[in-house]
């Protein structure tokens, strides 16, 4: 039975580049569930967003709520993984991919009202290196452009895919060594992606086929990336069947060590993390409590 649950919104006002200031008066008006002991807080910082979150699995919060893109996802996510706390999302980012695929309302006000008939099911995670990731972590060109992006003054889809096309021209594919499923291969690859979800956010669809709950991941590697490709990635990128371009290949496993030439950007959920050349990443089976619609 619903009831008696301790609920906090953790909101990052900057996020998307929109205002949150009315999402303390949405929840008061569309959250109707009985016997809540909610509260709010707007973060300063990613450090605040974290300590935020630890703050609520040591009281015992039941649902802790992210009010952000996937960054802020990602911080709260982080530190509710193992833990009975249920994680929620009111999505405010550029992407919004794990919101995407969890197939939660773009629309704030649909998004609160969901939690009223929300139920709660366990997710994968990953590690990078000991980071926990909740969508994708991607190499070569991915975070390159993920680092491009997060130096941009405006956010939102049309300012990624600015990035994206002003990088294509000049980004070299990267020499990898992977280690995955006993075997290592030494690869050049213009993108590769370790995806625990199906989309990067947009609906831009990087692994159509991955499931947040299978215990695996799907590794989407793009060799090259070029004039005469381009169009036909980009369409299916976004019509789900960039798993079945000639020009790319998919692999699936639940541990891979990833060797690169010299330490570099890894996107992580959208973010770009400077990473050490050697990238061991893990899987870790439903370890995340999340709330979708009933």
């Amino acid at each position: 039975m619903l009831g008696n649950k301790r609920v906090r919104f953790i909101i990052n006002p900057i996020s998307g580049g929109k205002t949150k200031a009315e999402i303390p008066a949405l929840v008061q008006q569309y959250l109707s569930l009985p016997n809540l002991s909610i509260d709010h807080v707007f973060t300063t910082s990613a450090a605040h967003t974290s300590f935020l979150a630890k703050e609520c699995v040591q009281q015992n919060y039941d649902w802790v709520i992210a009010v952000g893109g996937d960054g802020t996802v990602n911080q709260v996510a982080a530190e509710l993984i193992h833990t009975p706390a249920a994680l929620g999302i009111i999505p405010f980012g550029s992407g919004n991919g794990l919101a995407r695929a969890l197939n939660i309302p773009m629309q704030s006000k649909k998004a609160i009202i969901g939690l009223n008939q929300s139920k709660v099911i366990a997710i994968d995670t990953g590690l990078a290196n000991g980071i926990p990731f909740l969508n994708v972590c991607g190499f070569g060109f991915d975070a390159h452009v993920s680092a491009g992006f997060a130096t941009m003054g405006t956010r939102g889809f049309k300012t990624y895919a600015k990035v994206s096309l002003q990088s294509i021209r000049k980004f070299k594919p990267e020499n990898f060594l992977i280690e995955m499923n006993e075997h290592t291969a030494s690869e050049q690859a213009f993108l590769l992606a370790v995806c625990n979800g199906p989309q990067y956010g947009n609906n831009a669809y990087i692994a159509p086929t991955a499931n947040l709950r299978d215990g695996l991941f799907n590794i989407t590697q793009i060799d090259a990336v070029n004039w005469k490709n381009i169009l036909g990635l980009g369409s299916d990128l976004f019509q789900k069947k960039l798993h079945q371009s000639v020009h790319v290949k998919t692999k699936q496993a639940s541990n891979l060590t990833i060797h690169r030439l010299n330490d570099n950007y890894v996107n992580i959920d959208g973010e770009p993390i400077w990473f050490k050349k050697t990238v061991k990443i893990s899987l870790q089976p439903l370890s995340l409590n999340v709330l979708i619609g009933a």
